[in-house]
């Protein structure tokens, strides 16, 4: 047999073997129901009225404040408790209104109905009310056009159709376009989320099978290093299908509810985080593998990935603070570090914030680390899998090896 023809054998075994198993079964069944639950029940019963505080320099604020609030509150049945409650807060000056609204005391900042400040980076709950408010303004501006000029149809959908208030950021950011950092933050919370749970998956798979000693059986037929690259190829998939699996339900249920306003995917964006998420999942679960060949109990597996798990973390945060500084320092050599390169190459690339020659040298590097592990990973392995009695270091499953 040859050595892909082997890896697909065990890969085969991984996926009958564990999809049909009552404890992949059952976490499939509890995961779908509760993103289901989390996404429907909340629409189902109500979420209460949310409250929202728009800072007022000068006139012609409380006409779109009013009209935003219209709007959000136009499904409501009367005697119900308003979906949207908004206050306005008047300032004398545009200097103490910014003040507020750095300090946190308004969500946004209104000036003569003509110009939304925003602090920036406000995420989802501030673009929604920036949304409402500017559906607020169109109304006002329709208004005015139907009284006082009779405007074309035309005109009146030119009108609808644009945003009449000028928005700034205090960041200096644009903060009419932030479906970038929304992508970019959910594809790497995604990414930590799958490289945890199925790489715990393969952990416990390798240690299963050495407590089992179902590995002996194994070994007698493949090379240790197949035996790992089928388990991660056969684990991955599975789990992968299920993670899919629940995104898509998740999607579609947001979409039926209204929960949310998902922002338009772009299919350049789509692609780079998919590129990413199965590098950065192959990278973490060659090290997982190799992880677990080093515990001979299930008491002990958790203890063997805890390193791993602590790297993870720390992709994670130095990709947190690359959506804030994309173009900083520990951004860029985060970039050409493979463990967080998957991590962090997402958020800039989400950011328009890394050049091509940067891209293509990450990816080259992680490729290479990727290879470069699974040999160092695989020697590991065949020099942690017949060793029992304890958990094993590192240094004695290597030399174990070469013997």
């Amino acid at each position: 047999m040859t050595p892909l023809g082997a890896m697909w054998e065990i890969a085969r075994r991984e996926i009958r073997e564990r999809g049909k198993s009552k404890a992949f079964l059952l976490t499939s069944l509890i995961t779908l129901l509760l993103v289901v639950g989390i996404i429907v029940i909340p629409t189902l019963i109500g979420g209460g009225t949310d409250e929202h505080t728009v800072g007022s320099v000068g006139e012609g604020n409380e006409a779109i404040v009013e009209a935003a609030a219209q709007i959000a509150n136009a499904g409501d049945e009367p005697g119900d408790e308003p979906t949207v409650a908004i206050e306005i807060v008047e300032f004398q000056d545009r200097d103490a209104g910014e003040v507020a609204l750095e300090s946190g005391d308004v969500d946004v900042l209104l000036v003569d109905g003509e110009e939304m400040i925003t602090e920036g980076g406000s995420g989802l709950l501030g673009s929604s009310l920036s949304r409402l408010l500017q559906r607020g303004a169109v109304t006002v501006e329709l208004e005015r056009l139907i009284t006082e000029s009779g405007e074309t149809a035309t005109e009146v959908i030119e009108v609808m159709t644009s945003d009449p208030l000028e928005l700034t950021s205090l960041s200096g950011e644009d903060p009419s376009d932030e479906t970038g950092t929304i992508i970019a933050y959910f594809g790497l919370l995604l990414l930590y989320m799958a490289i945890l749970l199925y790489g715990t998956w393969i952990l416990t798979g390798v240690t299963e099978e050495k407590t089992n000693r179902v590995v002996e059986v194994l070994l007698s037929s493949v090379r240790p290093w197949q035996l790992l690259a089928g388990k991660i190829l056969g684990i991955g998939l599975l789990g992968l299908t299920q993670f899919g699996a629940t995104i898509v339900l998740a999607a579609v249920a947001i979409q039926v509810t209204g929960a949310l306003d998902l922002p338009e995917l772009e299919i350049e964006g789509v692609v780079n985080l998919v590129i990413w998420f199965v590098l950065g999942f192959l990278l973490y679960a060659v090290i997982f593998g190799a992880a677990g060949s080093l515990a001979s109990r299930m008491e002990d597996a958790q203890t063997a990935a805890m390193p791993v798990t602590v790297l993870a973390i720390v992709g994670f945060f130095v990709s947190i603070s690359s959506l804030d500084n994309p173009d900083g320092l520990l951004a860029t050599v985060g970039t050409f570090v493979p463990l967080t390169a998957p991590f962090v190459v997402p958020v800039r690339v989400a950011l328009d914030a890394i050049a091509p020659w940067e891209y293509v040298l990450a990816v080259l590097i992680t490729l290479g680390s990727i290879v470069a592990l699974l040999f160092i990973a695989g020697r590991i392995y065949a020099g942690g899998l017949l060793q029992f009695g304890g958990k094993i270091k590192i240094r004695d499953a290597w030399r174990s090896a070469g013997q």
